[in-house]
């Protein structure tokens, strides 16, 4: 596949986003510009697949008209489904735009259905995929989320709805939910030390009260009960990604609960009229679409991160036995520890003390017959050593 084509249909993934939204008001207003946005959609999936043809590369499309551009495809014999409700569409939208007519909201909800499935129709001709499935194989990172949501879609292909909802939400928990999980968390006594919690990933962004053996004993009745939501996190995490949390509050309603306590073992939890009520196609094409866009914009906002190179290794300098080593760089501080023999260190950071004129080196230190990365920690030692 094309990367601009690509580019192309994730601008026109966006632009259905928004029709969607503005259709959804059931407002004449809202549903008229959302008319006018849903033809960008559908004129830019025209040219992706005309760019993806290569059809660009020896015509110029740019002062073609709309349904000139339908024409373009009909020569490459690419089937165009609904034409002549999608060229009503598009007149519609010239209707609406240049003269300000307003438009009946149970047109467009009606033209919102025609447009996608014109879009999916020739992407499937194009590419073998709908929309939705050209997002998740060619945008998702590989791995075991993209794996749950091709297999979701293969089962709502089937006709097994309940399975597809169910795979959706799997993905959901490897993608995102695993951190609210404190399954891992349920035999500590109280709540985890700092060496616990830096090798902890599952149940990191759970609220500290939840993390501890006396919290499960008393308040886990279910397996589902071991993932405890953080409201005000998942809020902040919506905030920084770009992501609706009403999208996301809708993706856990109309999804069955589903937990992963050890590796593969999959626990389920939904309420007992969800079966009859939510188990469709229309169901699971609306989760699908919430959980790439939550996906989707989390993995953005991931790739934006930027972290210091360690690629060279400077010299460490060498510390000296009994020297003491303090809680804070201040020589009056408290000493948790002498250099003692037969121990390993790493200089983790340089750090200007409190007193003026005074460096110190941060220094993690441990038992040479010890792994560093032993869970338990012990005889480890973390402190401020005077550099000389």
């Amino acid at each position: 596949m094309k990367a601009t084509a690509l580019d192309t249909l994730l601008v026109a993934k966006s632009l259905l986003g928004e029709a969607k939204n503005l259709v959804e008001f059931s407002d004449r207003h809202s549903c008229t510009a959302g008319i006018i946005v849903l033809q960008d959609f559908v004129e830019l999936v025209v040219l992706a697949v005309l760019d993806e043809l290569d059809v660009d590369s020896t015509k110029s499309l740019e002062s073609k008209s709309f349904d000139e551009l339908l024409g373009e495809l009909k020569k490459q014999g690419v089937p165009v489904a609904k034409s002549g409700s999608i060229k009503a569409l598009n007149k519609q939208r010239v209707i609406c735009k240049h003269y300000g007519q307003l438009c009946e909201s149970a047109s467009v909800v009606n033209y919102f259905g025609v447009a996608a499935e014109f879009a999916d129709a020739l992407l499937r001709h194009v590419y073998g995929k709908s929309l939705k499935e050209i997002l998740a194989t060619d945008i998702l990172s590989d791995g075991v989320v993209k794996n749950l949501i091709n297999d979701a879609i293969s089962s709502a292909a089937a006709g097994q709805y309940f399975e597809a909802l169910c795979g959706l939400r799997k993905a959901f928990f490897k993608g995102y939910e695993y951190e609210y999980c404190v399954y891992d968390m349920r035999g500590y006594e109280h709540f985890p030390t700092l060496g616990q919690m830096l090798f902890e990933l599952r149940g990191r962004k759970a609220s500290g009260w939840a993390k501890s053996k006396a919290w499960a004993e008393q308040n886990v009745k279910v397996p589902m009960d071991y993932v405890q939501i953080n409201y005000e996190q998942v809020k902040v995490d919506c905030f920084e990604w770009g992501c609706s949390v009403v999208d996301l509050e809708n993706f856990r309603r109309l999804t069955p609960g589903m937990v992963e306590l050890e590796n593969e073992q999959w626990h389920c939890d939904y309420d007992a009229n969800y079966a009859a009520n939510e188990l469709s196609l229309e169901n699971f094409n609306y989760c699908l679409d919430v959980l790439l866009n939550i996906l989707l914009t989390k993995q953005r906002y991931d790739a934006r991160r930027k972290w210091p190179r360690r690629i060279k290794a400077v010299e460490t300098p060498p510390i000296y036995l009994g020297r003491p080593v303090y809680k804070m760089p201040i020589q009056t501080s408290e000493v948790v520890a002498s250099v003692p023999a037969d121990y390993y260190y790493t200089i983790e950071r340089h750090v200007s003390g409190f007193n003026s004129g005074e460096k110190y080196f941060y220094v993690h230190l441990w038992p040479q017959a010890d792994s560093q990365f032993n869970l338990s920690f012990e005889r480890h030692f973390w402190g401020y050593l005077l550099a000389e």
